[in-house]
């Protein structure tokens, strides 16, 4: 096992494992917090405990700071805010199946982004990967072909824009972080990501929908509520970015893209043992593809390094040959 895990590869996996699981068991903790805390200003405050954290944590790699970290990690970090606020507003115009779905169309935006962006050329199972995942998650949402659910309007471009800027997130990290400390990286996103986090808060609460505000803030000083708030920044956002952050050095970011929506069947698995859900074809059916996404996925990153590793060895040989 120690062996095992020296192998940084297997170590970011492991990473993202414990990652989804977390972040799959969030929704419930949630749901019981929207209650007493609105949810725009809630992830502002996180976002600020988060931030306050980081630097605290940085405080004297502050130096190593440079104009490529501001290029990078505050860009990527407002897009995962901006990301948070049009799908809030989408949920008022669609259902939550479609928000559930639609978010997740990074896992098909990343690869043509990566292909875009540095000329990556995505690999036969890779596309195969992404598009069962879309479909899984399809599946899972509870979703199907009738007029209703395939309807597209305002609510639904907006939660399809979340899902695109969440991709873009993940793409330019990927192909980013592996010159970066993930810490520094991860301090400015935050930084970035609570600017735009208590804008967005003020900004609902003053754009009206039908004469009300789109939510009203609200925040509880409730000290077990506090408490589970400081838990959440800590784990969910400090812990889990920083290794879903680290892990993207070593694991291809279309296979990020893929392995995160399967938080959702961990969420729908923690809905069925509290009894917040109840076991449907939809979500085994669902589940399973989203599954064998991950798995093809990991394979079809494993073959990447094992190619780019053989050019490694080429190159090298065909150097040696030149000088010798």
């Amino acid at each position: 096992m120690e062996k095992l895990f020296k192998n940084k590869k297997v170590l970011a996996y492991a990473m993202l494992i414990f990652v989804i699981f977390v972040w799959g068991s969030s929704p419930p903790l949630n749901v019981v917090m929207n209650k007493d805390y609105s949810v725009a200003f809630r992830s502002a405050v996180i976002s600020l405990i988060s931030a306050v954290t980081l630097l605290l944590i940085c405080i004297k790699k502050l130096k190593n700071l440079n104009k490529d970290y501001f290029k990078y990690a505050i860009p990527t970090g407002i897009f995962v805010s901006l990301a948070s606020l049009v799908q809030k507003i989408g949920l008022i115009y669609t259902t939550p199946t479609k928000y559930a779905f639609l978010e997740n169309i990074s896992c098909v935006v990343v690869p043509i982004i990566l292909f875009f962006a540095i000329k990556k050329k995505p690999s036969f199972l890779t596309i195969v990967s992404s598009v069962l995942c879309l479909v899984g998650m399809f599946i899972l949402s509870g979703m199907n072909f009738g007029a209703e659910s395939i309807s597209f309007g305002k609510g639904e471009l907006l939660c399809a824009l979340a899902g695109v800027l969440y991709g873009v997130n993940i793409a330019y990290t990927g192909v980013k972080i592996k010159k970066f400390n993930t810490l520094l990286y991860l301090l400015l996103q935050q930084w970035a990501s609570t600017i735009v986090s208590l804008l967005s808060a003020m900004l609902l609460s003053v754009i009206k929908v039908n004469g009300a505000p789109i939510e009203v803030i609200k925040f509880s000083f409730d000290l077990g509520g506090i408490a589970l708030l400081v838990v959440l920044a800590l784990v969910s956002n400090v812990l889990c970015w920083f290794l879903r952050t680290y892990a993207m050095k070593f694991v291809n970011p279309t296979a990020v893209s893929i392995i995160m929506p399967f938080s959702a069947v961990i969420t729908g698995a923690i809905s069925l043992l509290v009894g917040m859900d109840t076991l449907s074809f939809e979500f085994v059916c669902g589940g399973i593809i989203a599954l064998f996404a991950v798995i093809l996925s990991s394979i079809a990153d494993v073959k990447e390094d094992k190619k780019e590793a053989e050019k490694k060895v080429l190159v090298a040989d065909d150097l040696k040959e030149e000088n010798g």
